[in-house]
């Protein structure tokens, strides 16, 4: 098998895996835990948060270590990382250990996926690396489907909680070693900037040749009311979403029936929102990303009201759904929107400095399990959750406009012969 085949296999493996052991199905393992364990929900909450936490703080360790040992020994020291974090949450009795285990859990999955894995893709196929990389978000996307129904199909046969992460550890192993086997770097790294000019590319923009200046400079965009409204936006539905992977399980078990039916759920929600995604390009190609941006929020403040009167299984699990289809559509239209008003030259640092934006998402399962505590259900946060996101949609409404052309002043150099307008 050609080396670049092997490269594409182990890095979207990867990228499955770390979807479907972290984010898409800690909320079920939890639910589980919970209960055996006697901690509080918001303890529960703040153990979700942290991983999402760690996930985001590390991210700027890959491109570091791709530099000094390679992304060989990266993507394999992110394994093992993973790999003690889920021994550690098998062998727990203390809350605070398994604090240090999630934390491990984000550690792990960025050094995994996906800036390691993208800069690859990249380099390895420099004519496909669209078509390559948009393979590789698929393989992540079904781990997000397949996460659930594997740790419910390990707790449920067992019962036995410690088992899934156990199994987990072992796999994380297994995996490195299938890293170590195949993967190469088809270009040595040698600055973190090149890592994320390859990360920038994925786009296909090393196809059209170098992308073009834009008129505005980061300081300037920063400041227009058109950031600042989409990273408002995106910071709001980036909570409901992790908090809804956070508490999904919890409150639909809530409703009579255990908590297999919200497995299933959770793996409709990523499915949902995996296709909303592939169509939503497609979309923004013909219709108007802000209206889709807007039908997306729409659609998610819905299904949260749903959700929150829902008193059947059924109709949670189609709420969750519901809000799949919202989140797949808002979250990649915002995006585009980020390209289309402030150009190409800077879309990777606008959708960074919106990214960091949604930092704050974190504090959603926090709140959502103290009202939990507080009220005996997640009812509550879920109605909270849904007039935020009601509220965001009246304000994509009524303010979310394209910016104003950039101020075009004396020019300034920034580099050597090349001028750029100045603020």
């Amino acid at each position: 098998m050609p080396r670049s085949a092997l490269v594409l296999f182990a890095a979207s493996l990867g990228f499955f895996f770390v979807t479907a052991t972290t984010f898409t199905s800690l909320g079920y393992v939890l639910y589980t835990m919970v209960a055996e364990l006697g901690w509080s929900k918001a303890a529960a909450g703040f153990s979700f948060s942290l991983l999402g936490l760690a996930c985001g703080l590390a991210s700027p360790l890959p491109p570091l270590l791709m530099k000094s040992i390679g992304t060989r020994l990266t993507m394999f020291a992110g394994c093992l990382v993973l790999a003690a974090g889920f021994l550690i949450a098998s062998q727990i009795e203390h809350l605070t250990l398994f604090f240090v285990a999630t934390t491990l859990m984000g550690i792990g999955f960025s050094l995994v996926a996906p800036s390691p894995a993208v800069y690859l893709l990249a380099t390895w196929f420099p004519r496909t690396s669209a078509r390559m990389i948009g393979f590789y978000f698929m393989a992540g996307a079904a781990g997000g489907i397949a996460g659930p129904l594997i740790v419910g199909a390990i707790v449920g046969m067992t019962g036995d909680w410690r088992l899934h992460w156990l199994v987990m550890a072992i796999s994380a192993f297994v995996l490195g070693l299938i890293c170590l086997v195949c993967i190469r770097d088809a270009v040595k790294v040698e600055s973190v900037e090149q890592v994320k000019g390859a990360s920038y590319e994925q786009g296909g923009h090393e196809q059209d040749g170098p992308a073009q200046k834009s008129l505005w400079t980061v300081r300037q965009a920063l400041r227009t009311p058109s950031f600042l409204i989409l990273a408002l936006v995106m910071t709001v539905v980036q909570t409901a979403v992790t908090s809804a992977h956070s508490i999904l399980v919890a409150h639909i078990a809530n409703l009579g029936e255990g908590a297999a039916p919200g497995a299933i759920a959770m793996s409709l929600l990523a499915f949902a929102g995996t296709g909303a995604k592939g169509l939503t390009g497609t979309l923004c190609e013909r219709i108007d990303p802000r209206r889709i941006l807007i039908a997306g929020l729409a659609l998610q403040a819905l299904a949260m009201a749903l959700l929150w009167s829902a008193s059947l299984v059924m109709v949670a699990t189609a709420a969750a759904t519901l809000f799949g289809l919202g989140w797949g559509m808002a979250w990649l239209s915002a995006h585009i929107l980020l390209l289309r008003y402030f150009g190409a030259g800077i879309a990777g640092d606008m959708t960074a400095m919106a990214t960091t934006a949604t930092t704050f998402a974190v504090l959603g399962p926090i709140l959502a399990g103290r009202i939990a505590d507080v009220t005996g259900g997640y009812s509550l946060a879920i109605l909270i959750f849904a007039l935020l996101l009601a509220a965001a949609t009246g304000i994509a409404v009524l303010f979310l406009r394209a910016p104003s052309a950039a101020p075009v002043t004396e020019p300034e150099t920034v580099g050597e012969g090349e001028l750029v307008p100045a603020e």
